[in-house]
């Protein structure tokens, strides 16, 4: 198969796939965007507190060592 068959045969298929999904989507654009911006601002969050937990964690951990020193 040619190099440049295979690649005209991706691109065909993902705009058709992402035809159909347009398409068949339950939720207008708008509200998806939504549902990404709200899931992304969830992740950050629950980033930023784990990385402060952590963050906590290791400063206590180094003063115990300090410490003990």
């Amino acid at each position: 198969m040619r190099n440049g068959a295979f690649w005209a045969g991706m691109l065909t298929g993902a705009v058709i796939g992402a035809a159909i999904a347009l398409i068949y989507a339950p939720k207008s654009g708008a509200e998806t965007r939504d549902d990404v911006v709200q899931g992304v601002r969830k992740m950050k969050e629950a980033a930023t507190e784990r990385s402060r937990h952590l963050f906590r964690r290791r400063r206590a951990e180094g003063e115990d060592v300090s410490e003990q020193a």
